[in-house]
């Protein structure tokens, strides 16, 4: 689980931090003392808990959280407020749909119950997202292999082969077509985007144009990228921007 605290006061933040350890040494914890560390690390991890505090140097708590609800993927993600300025609760809650709003100082054991309800009500939702996630099966030289369909950046045909690559580890399929990989592939977040590429549209980073007819697609931390033929292009851009 990854937690996000963003307070810029040092006791605080260490009385935090030793309260999560004490509930658990699994959490993963990400320190931010300004509005703009804290989204510097919104661009490399994925977090599930968000605590705030509202009086910061550069930026409001509050306006973090209404950025942070602005960005698709963390729209109910929940958001803790920790603050000395009780009046500040119903924008909190009104706003930005917190889910608790603590006032400095607070005991101990209040964030104790709040961050153990949260922490397993967190992972019970890992866990049906798990149940719930599509596979696809990839006959290898020497054996069969699953792998999850939202782990697939793009799939890269390369002769009479073709290479898939995952967040993770690529795999190289003998003897498999374009033709065939998008038979086994959910076409609602797959699409062929030029004879050679097929590409997973849910893990798309950025788009740039690359020579004359064809666009590059990056992928988020990862060093390779897929092509985006002229023919392709439109349907392409249709169902990105759609």
């Amino acid at each position: 689980m990854n937690i996000s605290v963003v307070e810029d006061n040092k006791y605080e933040m260490n009385n935090i931090i030793n309260v999560l350890k004490s509930i658990s040494k699994e959490f993963n914890i990400y320190q931010a003392s300004t509005g703009e560390e804290c989204f510097k690390i919104l661009e490399k991890t994925d977090i599930d808990l968000f605590i705030l505090d509202i009086q910061l140097p550069d930026i409001s708590g509050l306006k973090i959280a209404e950025k942070i609800r602005n960005i698709s993927k963390y729209e109910l993600t929940y958001i803790i407020f920790i603050t000395t300025h009780i009046y500040f609760q119903l924008d909190a809650f009104k706003k930005v749909h917190c889910y608790d709003f603590l006032e400095k100082p607070y005991k101990k054991q209040e964030l104790v119950e709040i961050i153990k309800r949260l922490s397993n009500g967190i992972s019970k939702q890992k866990e049906q997202i798990k149940v719930n996630r599509q596979q696809i099966s990839l006959q290898m030289k020497n054996c069969i292999v699953k792998i999850y369909t939202d782990e697939i950046l793009f799939v890269e045909s390369n002769k009479r082969d073709c290479t898939v690559h995952t967040k993770n580890k690529e795999f190289l399929v003998k003897n498999t077509t374009v033709k065939k990989m998008l038979e086994l592939l959910p076409i609602e977040y797959f699409m062929q985007v030029h004879r050679s590429y097929i590409i997973n549209l849910e893990n798309i980073h950025e788009i740039g144009k690359y020579g004359k007819n064809s666009w590059a697609i990056y992928f988020k931390e990862y060093p390779l990228y897929a092509y985006v033929s002229n023919s392709y292009k439109n349907e392409f851009l249709d169902r990105f921007l759609g």
